[in-house]
């Protein structure tokens, strides 16, 4: 499989992750709405609705957070951002905790963003050799740089003003 494949695979997985995190915030809001009431005692006065409309809240606010990153970096490994990698590592941490959906697609990015495999598809034009970096300009730094006997800049400090 190569590369590219796999940073499919993984922004996939990431979507695949958001959408169990929708279907659990739709569950959440219907078992607030139909089943906490219908489970109280029917002597009992039923919750309160501000109880349960505040508690739905919290309930997708919470699963929007965990789902928030993981939809950033698939959005950004679809579109090969230069911070897709960055994003998957975020994506990956909150994630992990979601087991089994979550913790799958955490090692999945994980494996692929902290080996070397991502190198193929996030890094392009890099130089083959170092004699194709750009040379230092000079020009562009005021004073205090110069250059040693093997082409490197070296920073020295210039004399202070005499103020007395």
């Amino acid at each position: 499989m190569t590369n590219e494949e796999h940073n499919n695979y993984v922004s996939w997985a990431f979507i695949g992750y958001a959408s169990v995190q929708v279907l659990m915030i739709i569950a959440s809001i219907a078992i607030f709405a139909i089943a906490v009431p219908m489970l109280s005692p029917p002597e009992a006065p039923p919750p309160p609705r501000q109880f349960l409309l505040a508690m739905a809240v919290f309930v997708s606010v919470f699963y929007g957070a965990l789902m928030t990153p993981a939809l950033i970096a698939a959005y950004a490994m679809r579109k090969k951002k230069s911070w897709a990698r960055f994003a998957a590592i975020v994506a990956s941490l909150s994630s992990v905790i979601s087991f089994p959906i979550g913790t799958m697609a955490s090692v999945y990015s994980m494996w692929f963003f902290l080996g070397d495999s991502w190198r193929d598809v996030y890094v392009k034009d890099l130089p083959a050799t170092p004699q194709e970096l750009q040379e230092f300009d000079h020009a562009k730094w005021e004073g205090g740089f110069t250059t040693d006997e093997k082409g490197r800049a070296v920073f020295t400090p210039a004399e202070p003003p005499d103020w007395r």
